[in-house]
């Protein structure tokens, strides 16, 4: 009866509180389809995360690595967070209560990792005191550049929010799609101009990449979100198949057909830096697969000759986007493809070439991200944005005020210091310490994995030194993927230690006095 009794209590709490939430909701609804303030959107996502809180309670892990990669932003708070930095705050929440409350359940170690990130913070925190503070100018702050230390302290989190339970042995494959799949509604964000009135609502959620305005041709307009998805694709076959099984086996039928049309439509984006990015990983997959000791080679070899041999004399017909993915390359392209490319390049290199020489000045005590009204001003509307001043300096560009200098040195050194790049690059390569002691000590089962873990790491420290680099981006990058792969293998790996033979005890014999006579 006592039992029947708490049910019907704990029944009727859950009622009221669904009838509560109800009426709360349908008032927020009806305010919102009157006037959307950023009150009554944050009061109806309070509420839905309410409601969907036992849900997050329990999924909440799988939850944030399919985040991690998701397209979406918040549109219902200050800022408009990307989805990423909210999973990320409420997994590794959730995940430090189970901890205090249980003690038995451990994280993962990994102290050399987690030691140039501690430091990091360190360095993060004092210099953002000593140049303006974290003030928001959202929240109505005088001094702005808050959002993007937000940015590093949860690109921090994201290591340690992965590397809180080691992923079962059994949910592998999920957790891998789960991992690498996650951003397939990326080219959402390109269908804007096209799509019909109710259905572009969903540019909400996905962030549109084109002006509902804007010319859509494809071929000709840049799809860089449809570039993305493609690459999504390309990444998890490579992550679950490898070379070998993408292009060997029955399968191989329709996977290499599918890998080559994603290829493809990664030059609908039209950057050349995603085409080196999938060669550079390609190449160094081929090594690591220890496909040159194989019959694939001459495979491999035959089919990168007849593309060479197709591209150079009908590289001039080749859609514009992909003339301009190809135009770092020694080919006849359209002189208008190659133009706005090199326009780029000319644009970035001369923003390089003004804010070098202020990198000594910086060098002790960095710039940070502090921004102040007057910077946010000129950066909304002002000469800044408009380009008033022709002769300006490119190191007064809205862009290089903002921090986006793209480059990763320059991103590290001007906000940081030289602290900020020693504890940065501390980081780097202990995370690429990571992932080949993984790679090499790791799970047979797990070998296609974690060599692309590897070469996509070891991708993405040559173009954040050589080709693009964004502080706040790579910092969230490399901890993504060195904890992921803590996360994936159950720790830093290292090699087996094999069991030593037991010794068979010495017994000392006497013998008899007829024998030691003899």
């Amino acid at each position: 009866m006592m039992t029947n009794s708490a049910g019907m209590i704990r029944t009727m709490i859950t009622y009221g509180l669904c009838i509560l939430f109800a009426v709360v909701m349908g008032y927020v609804l009806t305010d919102v389809g009157l006037q959307p303030t950023y009150q009554n959107l944050f009061a109806l996502g309070l509420l839905a995360a309410l409601v969907l809180s036992p849900i997050f309670i329990k999924w909440h892990y799988p939850l944030m690595v399919f985040g991690l990669g998701l397209p979406m932003w918040v549109f219902f708070l200050k800022g408009s967070p990307p989805v990423w930095e909210i999973v990320v705050i409420i997994s590794l929440g959730i995940a430090i209560v189970e901890r205090t409350v249980q003690r038995k359940q451990k994280w993962l170690s990994a102290p050399s990792v987690a030691w140039p990130l501690y430091f990091t913070i360190l360095v993060v925190l004092i210099t953002a005191k000593l140049t303006g503070g974290f003030g928001l100018h959202t929240m109505g702050n005088e001094v702005g550049g808050g959002k993007k230390y937000i940015s590093v302290f949860l690109g921090i989190a994201t290591f340690f929010a992965l590397t809180t339970r080691k992923i079962p042995d059994e949910r592998r494959n999920f957790y891998i799609g789960l991992y690498f799949l996650s951003g397939l509604p990326a080219f959402f964000g390109d269908l804007g101009p096209i799509l019909p009135s109710p259905m572009n609502y969903i540019n909400i959620l996905i962030p549109a990449s084109l002006r509902p305005d804007q010319d859509w041709q494809l071929g000709i307009t840049r799809l860089g979100a449809f570039g993305t998805t493609a690459k999504v694709v390309i990444f998890f076959m490579l992550a679950k198949f490898g070379l070998r099984g993408i292009f060997t086996g029955n399968k191989a039928l329709w996977r290499a057909p599918l890998f080559f049309l994603m290829l493809a439509a990664s030059m609908l984006g039209g950057f050349r830096n995603e085409i080196f990015t999938l060669a550079v990983i390609c190449i160094s997959m081929f090594f690591l697969e220890g496909l040159q000791r194989t019959r694939l080679l001459p495979l491999f070899a035959m089919i990168g000759i007849t593309m060479a041999c197709l591209l150079v004399p009908f590289a001039h017909h080749l859609p514009y986007t992909f003339q301009r993915s190809l135009s770092f390359l020694p080919l006849d392209i359209d002189p208008a493809a190659r133009s706005d490319a090199e326009g780029s390049s000319e644009w970035r290199f001369r923003i390089w070439h003004d804010l070098w020489p202020q990198v000594p000045q910086y060098l002790l005590l960095g710039k940070g991200y502090a921004l102040t009204m007057e910077d946010f001003q000129m950066l909304q509307g002002g000469s800044l944005a408009n380009g008033a001043e022709a002769k300006m300096d490119a190191s007064e560009e809205a862009l290089a005020v903002s921090g986006d200098y793209h480059s990763g040195p320059l991103s590290t050194l001007i906000p940081f210091g030289v602290w900020g790049a020693i504890t940065f690059l501390w980081f780097m390569l202990a995370g690429l310490r990571v992932v080949y002691r993984n790679f090499k000590y790791g799970d047979p089962q797990l070998r296609i994995v974690n060599i692309f873990l590897l070469a996509e790491y070891f991708t993405h420290m040559i173009t954040y030194f050589l080709i693009y680099g964004a502080y706040t981006n790579d910092l969230f990058g490399f901890a993504k993927t060195a904890g992921f792969s803590i996360a994936l293998n159950g720790g830093v790996l290292g090699p087996k230690t094999q069991p030593q033979p037991a010794l068979k005890p010495h017994v000392k014999t006497t013998l008899r006095p007829e024998m030691q006579a003899a």
